[in-house]
């Protein structure tokens, strides 16, 4: 079992390699074009799905310390992607959230993501998107188990 497992799973890292590849050569996308950094993509994804966050839970969220965190927001304010603001409960703590650019552009992104995705997937017969569709739950389960 295990040496199936092992060669599933060196299978998997191939298709991976490739798919990666492939993504990187597909022409102009909005990520790839827009200059930022890995860490700022990310600071901008945990605003999207957590709404307005102090700069110490950002800093906890991405595993770096509150320099590392004022530095990236400063970046991206510079930037008009995200803005700070006063925390109504607490005029001690500043805010960071999306700004509409920073809003606009992970929409931008999406929209890149989803219709790439959307354009292979068209490609493939409906016993391999069941499969798919298989692999993707059982990861899906994984990741909820994770988050609880």
């Amino acid at each position: 079992m295990d040496a199936d497992r092992d060669a599933l799973l060196a299978a998997v890292d191939a298709h991976d390699a490739v798919l990666r590849r492939a993504l990187a050569r597909s022409g102009p996308h909005p990520l790839f074009d827009s200059g930022l950094t890995m860490q700022q993509f990310r600071v901008l994804l945990l605003l999207e799905a957590d709404g307005p966050l102090p700069h110490g839970d950002l800093a906890q969220a991405l595993g770096v310390g509150l320099a590392t965190v004022t530095g990236l927001v400063d970046r991206l304010e510079g930037r008009d992607l995200v803005h700070r603001s006063e925390d109504p409960t607490d005029r001690r703590v500043r805010l960071v959230d999306l700004s509409a650019e920073g809003a606009a552009l992970l929409e931008r992104v999406g929209t890149a993501g989803r219709d790439l995705r959307a354009r292979m997937l068209s490609a493939i017969d409906v016993e391999a998107l069941r499969g798919l569709e298989r692999g993707l739950a059982a990861l899906r389960a994984v990741v909820e188990r994770e988050e609880h």
